[in-house]
């Protein structure tokens, strides 16, 4: 083989290489871009939230610094809800003691109650530790609970109770019952659709983490 057809080949060997990174940096950034399946939806690009002011169960301000360097699971309701918010803390509580078995990165479980006229820190705090003392019960005045649900695309509507009569104490709230998940940068990054199960939400929060590790 003389210097001129190993010189062609070491060209043609270059190109194919070049050629060959192109195409397999081209697939990673597909990738990249192939938003998860989950039973939800997953948002990409992420909506950035913005500063809000709510109280914890421990009295302590809760805002977006609360939110960042963490992942959360967000679930707005009430404590006198009679069926979804008791539902879905259950499950909740199925899906942390799991993501815990499998050693994965655990996030905070944040329940908003939008009744902050009866559910005060003590209720709050009592509710919440019953289905595990790590979660985080949060409420404040309604201007914020406004600020933070719509931030979330999360609507409720206050409603009758069986007296009929809003100004009782027996009113009811029609609110989603969806779980909304925040990344670490404090960005809405997905959102599971009732009905929750924990192996939805654990698979769910599998594959939301890695596509965003790998932004």
């Amino acid at each position: 083989m003389n210097k001129l057809t190993k010189l062609a080949m070491v060209l043609l060997l270059s190109i194919f290489s070049m050629w060959a990174g192109f195409k397999l940096s081209s697939v990673i950034d597909q990738d990249k871009n192939i938003t998860p399946i989950i039973e939800g939806t997953v948002l990409h690009p992420a909506r950035q939230l913005s500063q809000f002011q709510l109280m914890d169960q421990r009295r302590h301000d809760f805002g977006l610094p609360q939110l960042t360097a963490k992942w959360s699971l967000i679930f707005i309701g009430y404590t006198n809800c009679p069926d979804v918010c008791p539902n879905t803390l259950s499950v909740l509580k199925q899906a942390y003691i799991d993501m815990g078995v499998i050693k994965m990165e655990l996030p905070q479980v944040v329940f908003v109650s939008i009744d902050p006229q009866r559910d005060d820190a003590e209720i709050l705090g009592d509710y919440v530790y019953y289905f595990d003392p790590s979660f985080v019960a949060i409420t404040g005045k309604k201007a914020e609970l406004d600020n933070l649900s719509k931030q979330l695309s999360s609507v409720y509507l206050k409603a009758a109770g069986a007296s009929g009569d809003l100004t009782k104490d027996d009113y009811l709230y029609d609110h989603s019952a969806a779980i909304l998940v925040v990344n670490p940068k404090a960005q809405l990054q997905a959102v599971f659709t009732a009905p929750h199960n924990k192996l939805g939400i654990v698979d769910g929060m599998q594959k939301i983490i890695a596509f965003y590790n790998k932004q």
